[in-house]
């Protein structure tokens, strides 16, 4: 990962309750600013408000050279910074701006109180994506080495990536993995599309989510139910190998076939070596853990990873792929 990346993390991404959880994985002394991005209580609405949004996202008009002329794109707008102008995305005329001040700390501000404050809270890609957690000061020991934080988790985009969610999840403390839907099947969330006729309805994100305080039972009894799911070793490497199929087609490259073999190997390594996975291994948990932490942390290349995980949790991409590890044990294991 480039140092530009790093530093921006390390700036523009902030961690509260820090005394709870310690310092985010990808923390680097040597990238932090003049003012430190990581806090050991709540994060004061007025420093993300300060440090993150002090610019607005703005329309622009669109123009197409042609022939050396230039004509003006009725039908489409650029969104920009309004401090510096870069462009986020170009959108049809129908696009609505969700601005983050208003969408992500004035709707989640009625939610605050003496037990609920922001967690965390950060922009990425230039500030074109943006999110902010709202938690519980404490965090929850289910298990020996398994303790986690629930939080419901606001984020929207000036780029088309991702509507405006509101979302109750979960992370393991231990690792800083983010946790498939709290590892609760029936979570919801509540979602908003950038058109002109969106707007914010709190008491319909309060119906829709459930909310932070209710879901601590919740995690516990999931992470409780899937930790006394056993798993044979018979059962572990059939799992493996319908997740991680090797094609033994005659016509498949043996480098392709070698890819997999060695993907299969790493993840039975971590799966009985290693300290996140590990004091699991023999439980539906286990394999959970194994998966998930060889996904956020092995998976992909080093350089863009950090961002790229961020990414994952705030697109739905991590749940979806625990939620497929969560259909094999099921279908594989006797739960």
């Amino acid at each position: 990962m480039s140092k530009e990346t790093y530093e921006w993390l390390n700036k523009y991404c902030l961690i509260g309750y820090t005394k709870q959880r310690g310092t985010a994985w990808h923390y680097r002394m040597d990238s932090q600013s003049t003012e430190p991005n990581h806090y050991e209580g709540a994060i004061p609405v007025e420093d993300v408000l300060r440090r993150l949004y002090s610019w607005e996202a703005q329309e622009a008009p669109v123009y197409v050279k042609w022939n050396d002329t230039y004509r003006l794109e009725t039908d489409r707008k650029a969104i920009v910074r309004s401090d510096n102008g870069d462009v986020l995305g170009m959108f049809k005329d129908t696009y609505a701006i969700h601005q983050y001040k208003s969408w992500l700390i004035e709707s989640v501000s009625h939610l605050l109180d003496d037990s609920l404050n922001i967690g965390s809270a950060g922009i990425l890609k230039n500030g074109a994506v943006s999110f902010v957690s709202v938690e519980m000061p404490e965090s929850i020991k289910v298990l020996d080495g398994f303790t986690v934080r629930p939080m419901l988790l606001a984020t929207t985009s000036h780029n088309g990536s991702i509507s405006t969610t509101y979302k109750s999840v979960s992370t393991r403390v231990e690792c800083d993995n983010l946790l498939a839907r709290a590892l609760n099947e029936d979570t919801q969330a509540f979602r908003a599309r950038h058109s002109k006729n969106s707007n914010f309805r709190l008491q319909s994100v309060r119906d829709a989510l459930g909310f932070v305080h209710r879901m601590t039972e919740d995690i516990v009894a999931e992470v409780n139910k899937y930790a006394n799911v056993k798993v044979s070793d018979r059962e572990w490497e059939a799992i493996v190998n319908k997740l991680m199929p090797i094609n033994t087609d005659a016509n498949v490259p043996k480098q392709a076939v070698s890819r997999i073999e060695n993907k299969q190997e790493r993840i039975k390594d971590m799966y009985r070596n290693d300290p996140r996975v590990a004091p699991f291994v023999g439980t539906a948990l286990g394999v959970i853990q194994a998966f998930n932490t060889f996904n956020q942390h092995v998976v992909g290349k080093d350089d863009n990873r950090v961002e790229r995980n961020m990414m994952n949790a705030l697109t739905g991409k991590v749940f979806n792929q625990d939620e497929q590890v969560m259909k094999v044990i099921k279908d594989l294991v006797l739960v």
